[in-house]
């Protein structure tokens, strides 16, 4: 038995002692992932994982889901045949999600720099058969230039930043989303997300155009990671606010919510309806 079938052994062994209802089984594909039931999810840090607490695990995809229609789907309420815009798609968490709510004939656009976390997201759309899905692999930005993406031990805090390459960081193409929508043929926007770590601030004067055939918007701040010491660049939520107030969104935040992070939401609806 190869290293990779003994460490696919190893871990659906334990999952299925941990879980023996949930169907799980651990395999490799470029990218190491789970199945799940009928679905499957990236897990690229399987390897140096295999002490865990399994039933997160096996109910993952329900929580996907549960946290779409908390964060994302508080304002906006989805429809088939929507477009979705997801700038900072991570692994896809949002997007399995997102693809299911507008169904086939809707279309999700999910943009993500980090190269680990987009070979997950490729992955994840191409076993799930989320046909209704075009990944690309860029940062937002307000002029195109080169950048760096961070590389952190909690990959949800990847972040972009402009500076030399490090140990811990990848080069990424960065594109105004503008430029790619023209490029693309991107209409009329139903929703567009965005979730990228303290870059807002950088991102999007690079959307103005899109915006303005926008509907709905969320757009997560992070002050929070600048209260807890990472930096006053991840201080953003007064620039959003401003920002999307000029282009012309009525704006809703969750501001009693417990959590550190959701307050930091910046929930828009288009106050004088879309423009081309």
């Amino acid at each position: 038995m190869n290293t990779t079938d003994s460490i696919a052994h190893e871990a659906t062994a334990r999952a299925r002692a941990a879980c023996p209802d949930a169907n799980l089984e651990a395999f490799f594909d470029e990218v190491w992932g789970w199945r799940i039931g009928d679905y499957r999810v990236p897990d690229p840090e399987l390897p140096v994982k295999l002490d865990r607490d399994w039933t997160k695990l096996a109910g993952i995809v329900e929580k996907y889901r549960r946290d779409v229609n908390d964060y994302w789907f508080h304002v906006y309420k989805p429809k088939a045949g929507d477009t979705i815009v997801d700038i900072g798609a991570g692994r896809g968490e949002d997007v399995f999600a997102f693809a299911a709510a507008v169904g086939p004939a809707g279309r999700v656009w999910a943009l993500e720099p980090h190269p680990v976390s987009f070979l997950a997201l490729q992955k994840l759309c191409e076993w799930n058969g989320l046909t209704n899905v075009t990944v690309m692999q860029v940062a937002c930005v307000e002029q195109a230039e080169t950048l760096q993406i961070e590389t952190m031990p909690v990959w949800e805090s990847n972040y972009v930043r402009r500076g030399a390459a490090t140990a811990t960081s990848a080069t990424v193409d960065g594109w105004p989303f503008d430029v790619i929508s023209r490029q693309m043929g991107i209409g009329p926007i139903s929703f567009l997300k965005m979730n990228i770590e303290g870059a807002e601030r950088q991102a999007l004067p690079g959307c103005r155009e899109a915006l303005a055939r926008t509907e709905k918007v969320c757009v997560a701040a992070h002050d929070f990671r600048a209260d807890r010491g990472e930096g006053e660049a991840f201080r953003t939520l007064h620039f959003v606010r401003e920002f999307l107030t000029e282009a012309g969104f009525a704006l809703t935040t969750r501001d009693q919510d417990p959590r550190y992070y959701v307050p930091y939401h910046v929930h828009g609806v288009r106050a004088h309806g879309v423009r081309g």
